[in-house]
């Protein structure tokens, strides 16, 4: 038996207490590049971590260009999510992505 994958999906976000990322509603890649290139906050959603690290690269990528990966900065809080944000900054903000153990709310 084959078991089809379910794609990750795309979300506004904010930010909560405690290193909480709270989803909000769900847009496009297009979209995404947009909020993130003005300093806004995305989180990508999703069962499979390669494919939501995947899409939330490629999002900060087109957004900003040059990126850096980042752990979850204990800083944040136990609810700290990893995440894309550009080498050199501005803008602020951050493209979350969820894994196994670390989601959105």
């Amino acid at each position: 038996m084959t078991t089809v994958a379910t794609p990750p999906t795309i979300h506004e976000a904010t930010l909560g207490g405690n290193g909480a990322v709270i989803k909000g509603a769900v847009i496009d890649l297009s979209q995404a590049a947009t909020i993130r290139s003005r300093g806004g906050e995305i989180v990508v959603c999703g069962p499979d971590l390669g494919a939501n690290r995947r899409l939330a690269g490629l999002i900060e990528r087109n957004a900003n260009g040059a990126t850096q990966r980042c752990i979850p900065h204990e800083s944040a809080g136990p609810h700290a999510l990893p995440h894309f944000q550009p080498k050199l900054r501005p803008p602020k903000g951050h493209t979350f992505y969820e894994t196994a153990t670390r989601r959105a709310f």
